[in-house]
Order: structure tokens, then C-alpha cells, then sequence
């Protein structure tokens, strides 16, 4: 496990693809995998180099600089409380290949940029955080895909 996600964290760091192993899995195994993908995601997630944050508030203006440092997508914040982090992601890894190719999903495909998220907020705030997809690009049509990121509280 720990090769696979130097050798993920290496790609990102290069500015290379991680591949298209995801994708391939997921349709043919469809989604019981999508814990699998989120646990990956979230541990490439938090051994990423990021800067600690210790305001909730400057975690996605940080966010900001991170994803498209490492070459995970687009990204758009749309909602930012000291509960939630809502974004839209665009041109990931798990869908930018599939969008606008007429094919659908019935449910979220992306759980693991979900983890990764989830994995890098944690990194960064010091603080345990769950990250879901809640629109995917690939069932709504659209070109993004949503996230909503939940800090949890004590």
C-alpha cells in the first residue's frame, strides 16, 4: 500500500497522471469499491506536503493553491462555514476523461477524490473531516463535480 501511494504522491508531485486504473476498476466492478477508493485517496490525501492551517476559515483559500498544485483538478469554493466546505471540482482524475462522452453514472464515481480531500483538510487543520461527492459530473450532465467537506465537532 505504502509503494502504491509514494509512487500516487510522486505523480502528483511530477505533474503526471495517476492513471486510468481507477476508472477501469470501477466499471467493471462497478461501485462496491468506492470505500476502497476513498481510503486511498484519503491516505495519498495526508502525506501530501501542505502548510498547517489553524483558522477552519484559510483552509480553502489554501485548498485553492493545493489542488491545482498537485494537479488534481479545477476548483471552485461555493460555500465555506466553520461546519462545511462545499466545492466544485473540475477536470479530476476519476471523471475528466469520461465528461461529455455520453456516459453515465446512476451514483457518485469520484469517492477517491472525496478521500483525498478529506485527507488533505486533515492534514492541514489538524482536525477529523469527512468529504462526500455530492453531485457527480458524470450523472448530472455537467462538467464539475460537487464535494461537501464536514469538519467533525467535539
Amino acid at each position: 500500500m505504502s509503494k502504491i501511494l509514494s509512487e500516487m504522491k510522486k505523480h502528483l508531485e511530477e505533474n503526471k497522471e495517476i492513471g486510468d486504473l481507477k476508472v477501469g476498476a470501477l466499471l467493471a466492478l462497478g461501485h462496491q469499491l468506492e470505500a476502497i477508493f476513498y481510503y486511498l485517496g484519503h491516505e495519498l490525501g495526508t502525506i501530501l506536503n501542505v502548510k498547517r492551517i489553524k483558522e477552519v476559515k484559510d483552509i480553502p483559500e489554501e485548498l485553492k493553491s493545493i489542488i491545482p498544485k498537485y494537479n488534481i483538478g479545477d476548483i471552485i469554493i461555493t460555500e465555506s462555514t466553520d461546519e462545511i466546505i462545499s466545492l466544485k471540482l473540475k477536470g479530476h482524475s476519476s471523471s475528466k476523461d469520461l465528461i461529455g462522452k455520453d456516459i453515465k453514472s446512476k451514483g457518485n464515481f469520484c469517492s477517491f477524490e472525496a478521500g483525498m480531500l478529506a485527507g488533505i483538510v486533515e492534514r492541514m487543520s489538524n482536525a477529523h473531516c469527512f468529504a462526500q461527492e455530492v453531485n457527480c459530473g458524470l450523472q448530472t450532465g455537467g462538467e464539475a463535480c460537487e464535494f461537501m467537506i464536514v469538519f467533525q465537532k467535539d
